[in-house]
């Protein structure tokens, strides 16, 4: 401490870890508070077409009413997710980024992404398969462990491959959100996918199901999914199919075109339950006018293992 040392860190040092650090040394030299380190969280589909592009492009847009938001695009041969909100061509995609990581900043970073709102930006997929194959491991987790410290939020995309590259980022996302279907064949992948991530040592507490085009009289219930897959968190949302096909298909996020569609509605839910808003306290006199008469109330149905938003 007399030597000035201002951050032990245990070795070998994670990335993320580090990153962490240098930025907590560089705000307290010029004077800044510490800003927190931003969420991240994996998206990843056990079986094609179950939506996973779609929950996440659509949860990013409604976390960036409140918050700061990057998507990262790492379904590198595939990828598609900017166009499922933007009708543009990235000038900058994940490759160019892994390809000139020495310059990687801040700066840089923002630079090469697409900004689809205010408080919302994309990192795209390379268009050029080729590329995909020049980026490393170490490269996305050097992106990742930067975008943290900028967003308050970071989604990755992970598309289905489940290799080195894609281990590397599910390492340190906080959250992975399987997103499943509720018929036979995706509950049969949904279970392999969940017994490689126990071989991976994540833990049931880390992951959660998002079952996509619900519907509440089908013939696989919720009940069904949990006795086949076991206790998980899940969340259900609706089936809309016609209108999330049109959003899609004209590259216009469903919540600016349809708010009312319940699927909106359902995931302007959910981001409130990833991003609680801090609660606007009421004045003197509205509690006085208040006083012993209940407000008003969202209704939802909610347990400790779901939540569920009809």
């Amino acid at each position: 401490m007399r030597a000035g040392v201002a951050e032990v860190l245990p070795a070998p040092v994670a990335p993320l870890d580090l990153a962490a650090a240098v930025e907590r040394v560089a705000r307290k030299q010029r004077g800044l508070a510490p800003r927190a380190v931003g969420k991240l969280f994996a998206f990843i589909a056990c079986k094609g077409g179950s939506g996973a592009t779609f929950l996440a492009t659509s949860l990013g847009f409604q976390l960036a009413e409140a918050k700061t938001v990057l998507l990262v695009d790492l379904n590198l041969q595939f990828g598609d997710a900017l166009s499922f909100v933007h009708d543009a061509r990235p000038a900058s995609t994940l490759a160019d980024v892994a390809r000139d990581i020495g310059r990687l900043d801040a700066s840089f970073l923002a630079a090469s992404t697409v900004r689809v709102a205010p408080n919302f930006s994309i990192l795209a997929a390379p268009d050029d398969h080729t590329q995909a194959l020049d980026i490393t491991p170490s490269q996305v987790e050097a992106v990742l462990a930067l975008a943290v410290l900028h967003y308050d939020f970071v989604l990755l995309d992970v598309g289905r491959a489940i290799d080195t590259l894609s281990i590397k980022a599910l390492d340190h996302a906080s959250t992975i959100f399987v997103v499943m279907q509720a018929g036979l064949p995706s509950i049969r992948n949904a279970k392999k996918m969940l017994a490689i991530f126990k071989s991976l040592d994540y833990g049931a507490d880390k992951i959660e199901l998002i079952v996509n085009r619900f519907d509440k009289k089908g013939t696989i219930g919720v009940a069904n999914i949990e006795r086949a897959l076991g206790k998980f968190k899940l969340h259900t949302v609706p089936n809309s199919y016609k209108q999330v096909t049109a959003s899609i298909d004209h590259g216009d996020p469903l919540m600016t075109t349809a708010r009312a569609n319940p699927v909106s509605r359902n995931l302007a839910d959910f981001a409130r339950v990833l991003s609680p808003r801090p609660a606007v306290g009421r004045s003197l006199f509205e509690r006085l006018l208040g006083r012993g008469a209940a407000g008003p109330r969202l209704s939802s149905h909610t347990t400790e293992e779901r939540h569920v938003v009809p």
